[in-house]
């Protein structure tokens, strides 16, 4: 134990000049690898709320996806979920709503409820921080039931969030860890950093999951190095995998009717975005730009599909620049309607601005509208910078630049035949590299190596 202790002391080497992987390349299998083996597989999510398997949003899009890629290429996984005071036990994530629940030990009897739920409602009463201590040990004693005869254990991790983690620990299961992003990063980009005591917790939580897991997968180069310069990861542990899509879905043709006579698209070009409404995606820069192209194309409309925090500034944007006939907010809507309104667009977007953190995150958004075909506007923003080729399979704009970003989009949609090229591309690209296939074959690789290495 006491080399955790010296490695979350971040007193490892760190390997910064290993050459990165790039978004579109593959890991390479290991030649003597058993791929006729099938595996056991727990996958764990604890952060609360984070996560609904019910819901095609979010983290909970690859999570899902790459869990039934596994369960349809022979290997047995099943989900670990809190749910409230419950520890949930999901058999086939493709029918989550099957769950049962999982029988705790100690967290379970009635004077801990007891003295839980006092503590929970002075917490409340106080607004004290929430440290998660509770819940993390409920999950330590679930993983404890569930965890014996798994080959491999998978988290996706969350904030305050360590019962997985030392639960394989003591049990000697590998432990592959999905860092999609830095929660503590996000926080304070929406201007609510955590402090004191609350902050050296996360931090130390952390620190220990990332430092007791033997493989940490994360979704972007830019994460990678967030990893090794801020976190003290050995470079050597960490894998690089970028989201896919559903190819089935999004490639295939759909009718765009419905949407066109929903949102009262009568004929002139459609812009759209799909996302959260988050102060990283940039919309209220995307509202201004489209400012400038309805001067150009007077009969162009831009289509908001989405819902979040911002979304208040972005209505008075759009108020305030008179645009209330031109630009349409949908709010959330499902993932299978996503498709039909892409069929019903000519230009999508990507309209992230300069972050004081380099972007960190692979947008679901960007391999959807590649895979719909779609002719794609975008920033130089992390990921997005490294799938796109500029005037191949996409048009790049530096962050911020709202003349540029406009005259991207007029030029497009004066221009279809341009627009159907680079659409084109993207899709072909899209089918080649990023589908949810492609991904778990990664995913698998990924737990094959882990195994092997640990028998070493």
């Amino acid at each position: 134990m006491a080399a955790v202790w010296r490695e979350s002391g971040l007193q490892e080497e760190i390997r910064i000049s290993r050459i990165l992987p790039g978004p579109d390349q593959t890991i390479p299998e290991s030649p003597d690898s058993d791929q006729d083996v099938r595996l056991r597989v727990v996958y764990a999510v604890q952060n609360a709320g984070g996560i609904d398997l019910e819901v095609d949003l979010g983290d909970g899009v690859p999570v899902k996806n790459s869990l039934m890629g596994l369960q349809a290429r022979g290997h047995r996984v099943s989900c670990l979920s809190l749910n409230g005071r419950s520890v949930l036990d999901i058999p086939d994530v493709s029918t989550p709503s099957a769950a049962r629940r999982i029988r705790v030990g100690l967290s379970g009897a009635k004077p801990f409820l007891w003295v839980e739920s006092a503590i929970r409602r002075v917490q409340k009463g106080l607004r004290l921080p929430y440290f998660a201590f509770f819940d993390s040990f409920r999950f330590y004693e679930a993983c404890l039931r569930v965890l014996p005869g798994a080959d491999l254990c998978h988290e996706h991790h969350g904030l305050f969030g360590v019962g997985t983690a030392l639960a394989c620990y003591r049990l000697g299961i590998p432990y592959v860890l999905t860092f999609s992003a830095d929660q503590l990063l996000e926080k304070e980009l929406k201007g609510v950093p955590l402090r004191g005591i609350h902050r050296l917790v996360a931090v130390w939580e952390t620190k220990l999951s990332l430092t007791l897991a033997d493989r940490v997968i994360c979704v972007s180069n830019a994460t990678r190095r967030n990893l090794v310069s801020r976190w003290g990861l050995r470079s050597a542990k960490i894998e690089v995998l970028p989201n896919g899509v559903d190819l089935k879905l999004f490639a295939a043709p759909a009718d765009p009717g419905s949407v066109q006579q929903e949102w009262g698209l009568d004929g002139g070009p459609v812009v759209t975005f799909v996302g959260g409404f988050q102060i990283w995606h940039g919309i209220e820069f995307l509202v201004e730009c489209f400012r400038r192209v309805v001067e150009a194309v007077p009969n162009a409309k831009l289509l908001l599909v989405g819902d979040g925090p911002t979304r208040p500034a972005v209505e008075r944007a759009i108020s305030n620049l008179g645009l209330e006939s031109s630009v349409q907010i949908t709010g959330l809507v499902p993932q299978q309607k996503v498709p039909a309104i892409l069929a019903a667009s000519d230009v999508a977007v990507l309209p992230y601005p300069q972050l004081p953190q380099e972007m960190w995150f692979s947008p679901l958004k960007l391999y959807e509208y590649m895979a719909a075909g779609k002719a794609i506007v975008a920033t130089r923003s992390g990921q997005i910078e490294e799938v796109l080729r500029d005037q191949e399979n996409g048009i790049l704009i530096e962050p911020g630049d709202v003349v540029a970003f406009a005259e991207a989009i007029t030029s497009l949609c004066n221009d279809p035949a341009r627009a159907s090229k680079l659409g084109a591309s993207a899709s072909r690209q899209a089918r080649q590299s990023h589908s949810w296939e492609h991904y778990v074959e990664r995913v698998e690789t990924i737990y094959r190596r882990t195994l092997k290495e640990g028998s070493n």
